[in-house]
């Protein structure tokens, strides 16, 4: 009789334990089980009180061993009947190995201690408890204290070696960061040189026209002086340098006109001092639209644009670092060009469509805003939120950084402003890009 209810005990036993490797169904546990089963398992929240709990612990395992081929090895390591033979204590040690990608298996290791009950027909756990011990040494370090600190330093040595290899990765994130800016500023300014070079052409065509006309009406003035005897030659020769003068006074204006744009492109390729300085803000805005729809015309996809300045004359001298500020004019302008050039291959299959850039400034409170427009195909809602982020494009292929946008956000922040954008895609398409900066 001892015999049977001894190998019956170990016959529970065994199935308790394929049930928890896989081998049998979660199923089969209930009649194994008793009611009101106790334990601990080997995680920290592992703590049952109840069949339903034991039972979820099955699961729960059984679903993590769908993601490995675990092989499990049992060593009996104490067998103990107490009671008359109606409680059974086992403890066992468990081995099981976990293979890796390499063909190598990890081999762990757990305990287990099964508390059975015999109810004189079966036997039914009642109590278990399971835990992964510690490969530290117990003669002078049962606690774990010494390992844990041990692992401790071995953390932080790793930190150490990972934080570098990110400061390293953030290094070099950052060079290529500002090559990519140099890079965007460099297109911008090779952009501005094509605008330049128009814009300087035409007071330049003034200064050498207006230069072979006085070479004439000099010479006149010699042959009438020759008749010096005539007080009507005399008036005639005033007449001539009165001409004279004023074409001179045209040759200086046109002449200022072309070191003003010299002077602006030399600002935005020298970067300037970085300070902010109060400029002539209608001024600085209308150059650098003029600029960029120059260059933009001198360019590979020149299109025509009627541009519409409504700038509020009240404004006064904003300070901003114009070296800056003015790579944000350019760079929302030619934003615009894009987006009209886009929209105009479209509609030439589509109907009329007339490109138009609205550029307006007012004051509204202690605040002078810019409102840059245009009534291209407009952004989607989809890319409003993403435009402003660092390498966001929407252009193919090599014809754009992601960073013009960017970098105009941030120019606008450190001015103590907010760049905003509004847009619409329906019937009536456009983007509008709002500039707020404090006076």
């Amino acid at each position: 009789m001892k015999d049977t209810r001894k190998d019956l005990l170990h016959q529970t036993h065994q199935r308790i334990f394929e049930i928890i490797t896989g081998e049998l169904p979660v199923k089969e546990a209930v009649k194994l089980i008793d009611d009101k089963i106790s334990g601990f398992g080997t995680t920290w929240d592992e703590m049952i009180l109840s069949k339903k709990d034991y039972l979820g612990i099955l699961e729960n395992t059984r679903n993590q061993q769908e993601n490995y081929q675990l092989e499990w090895n049992l060593k009996p390591f104490s067998y103990r009947m107490l009671a008359n033979d109606t409680v059974a204590v086992l403890c066992d040690e468990v081995n099981f190995f976990s293979p890796t990608d390499t063909g190598e298996k990890i081999e762990m290791f757990l305990r287990y201690t099964g508390v059975y009950e015999y109810t004189g027909e079966k036997w039914l756990l009642i109590h278990f408890h399971g835990s992964k011990p510690e490969f530290v040494d117990s003669a002078i370090d049962s606690f774990g204290i010494e390992h844990l600190k041990e692992k401790n330093e071995e953390l932080k040595e790793e930190v150490k070696k990972r934080t570098a290899r990110l400061e390293e990765s953030l290094s070099r994130l950052r060079a290529t960061q500002e090559q990519l800016i140099h890079s965007e500023k460099m297109a911008s300014l090779g952009e501005l040189t094509a605008g330049i070079a128009h814009e300087i052409k035409n007071p330049l065509n003034f200064v050498n026209n207006f230069s072979d006309l006085n070479v004439e009406l000099i010479d006149e003035s010699f042959e009438e002086l020759d008749k010096i005897g005539s007080s009507a030659a005399l008036s005639e020769a005033r007449e001539i340098l009165e001409d004279v003068k004023s074409n001179l006074e045209k040759i200086k204006q046109h002449g200022s006109r072309a070191d003003s744009i010299v002077k602006s492109m030399l600002q935005h390729s020298r970067g300037g001092n970085g300070k902010a300085e109060k400029v002539d803000f209608n001024g600085l805005v209308k150059e650098y639209v003029n600029l960029a729809f120059h260059g933009m015309r001198a360019g590979k996809k020149p299109i025509n644009v009627s541009i519409d300045y409504h700038l509020d004359e009240k404004i006064d001298k904003v300070p901003v670092i114009q070296e800056d500020f003015s790579r944000v004019i350019l760079n929302l302008c030619n934003n615009a060009f894009d987006a009209m050039h886009e929209k105009l291959n479209v509609s030439k299959t589509q109907g009329e469509y007339s490109p138009k850039l609205k550029v307006k400034t007012y004051g509204k409170g202690d605040k002078i805003i810019l409102e840059i427009e245009d009534n291209g195909p407009g952004i989607s809602d989809e890319y409003k939120s993403k435009i402003l982020q660092p390498f966001f494009t929407t252009k193919k292929g090599t014809e754009g950084t992601g960073l013009g946008l960017s970098i105009t956000n941030d120019i606008i922040k450190a001015h103590g402003g907010e760049l905003k954008v509004e847009s619409k895609t329906d019937n009536k398409t456009y983007s509008r890009f709002i500039i707020q900066l404090k006076k």
